[in-house]
């Protein structure tokens, strides 16, 4: 295959004419004279890792731009467009670049954002692909650091589904419990996730501070604790699962798997608990379902996660980890 013949054939049409060059350059130009700022952000997604080889490239495609897509949102931005670097191995033929850039063109609809340009280089083993991506705002992007004592915390949509996804692929033994309809739609939520992408309206309005749960759930409540330097009280008791999720929970019993997990690719957001009357009817309005699962504690130097009892909440065996 050749690399320019791939970059014109699949990548050009993705591409914006102005903004891009038409990918014929080493560069982007985008005109921001209308707003305030710029936000970027970039993930890599490695076979093996993120994605199984045998995988629908179509998926592999849609879930390199939705776990982008899910940074920026949680950040109260709308996303504008996307670099793309991606590594192709000897096993990567023309039909799964076909199927590939087709899933790219399916969610550029779905959110509204454009190819800018990238890289496209060979690879001795495995597949890599990266993508950055650049948002235009009038709006400070909400932060990490900024959640405050007092504040409720919330969770979008269920939690669980991809890291259970992902359990039965790996054992095919804990489908056995689970009727068809659950099993693909656990399976589906692994290779495809879904963020709410028209929650931003909601974050620019209510939230103190948030993040996506790319990690997992406690993972990351983790993370957004300590990063304000608050402590987060957590109720197990009011995290959302989905009928398939609580299906499969209900005969495996086994809630770490859903709280570490990762891959949820929702919204984790404090908020003045004043409020809450109001975030409740706006997610309504918006079909999202957001649900108050805690509240944000005293100031820490080195704060800690409590649960409902509140005892302290542990890593676990589940707790996913980029490196081991």
């Amino acid at each position: 295959m050749d690399e320019k013949l791939i970059i014109k054939k699949y990548f050009s049409p993705l591409s914006h004419p102005v903004d891009s060059f038409g990918l014929s350059d080493d560069v982007a130009q985008i005109n921001v004279k209308n707003n305030s700022q710029v936000v970027f952000n970039q993930d890599s997604l490695v076979a093996g890792t993120h994605f199984f080889s045998s995988d629908d490239p179509k998926h592999i495609a849609k879930k390199s731009i939705r776990v982008n897509v899910s940074d920026v949102i949680s950040k109260g931005v709308i996303p504008y467009g996307y670099f793309l670097s991606i590594a192709l191995d000897k096993t990567i033929n023309e039909n799964w670049i076909k199927r590939f850039c087709r899933g790219l063109s399916e969610d550029q609809k779905k959110y509204n954002i454009k190819l800018l340009g990238g890289d496209t280089v060979s690879s001795e083993n495995g597949l890599f692909i990266t993508i950055n991506m650049i948002s235009k705002s009038s709006h400070e992007v909400i932060k990490r650091s900024t959640a405050i004592t007092g504040n409720s915390i919330y969770v979008s949509g269920f939690i669980g589904d991809s890291a259970i996804g992902l359990s039965l692929i790996k054992n095919k033994s804990l489908q056995e419990h689970l009727s068809e309809k659950h099993i693909n739609y656990l399976l589906m939520k692994y290779h495809l996730p879904d963020p709410k992408f028209n929650i931003v309206g909601l974050l620019r309005s209510f939230a103190s501070s948030s993040m996506d749960t790319t990690d997992g759930l406690f993972h990351d409540l983790k993370t957004l604790s300590q990063t304000s330097g608050v402590n987060f009280h957590i109720d197990k008791n009011k995290i959302p699962y989905s009928r398939a999720a609580g299906a499969f929970l209900k005969h495996n019993n086994n809630f770490d798997l859903a709280y570490f997990g990762g891959d949820d690719y929702q919204t984790i957001f404090t908020a003045n608990k004043k409020n809450h009357s109001n975030i409740i009817e706006f997610a309504k309005k918006i079909k999202v379902k957001i649900t108050q699962i805690g509240f944000v504690g005293d100031k820490q130097r080195k704060p800690i996660l409590f649960d409902e009892n509140n005892e302290r909440i542990s890593n676990s065996i589940n707790t996913f980890k980029h490196f081991k």
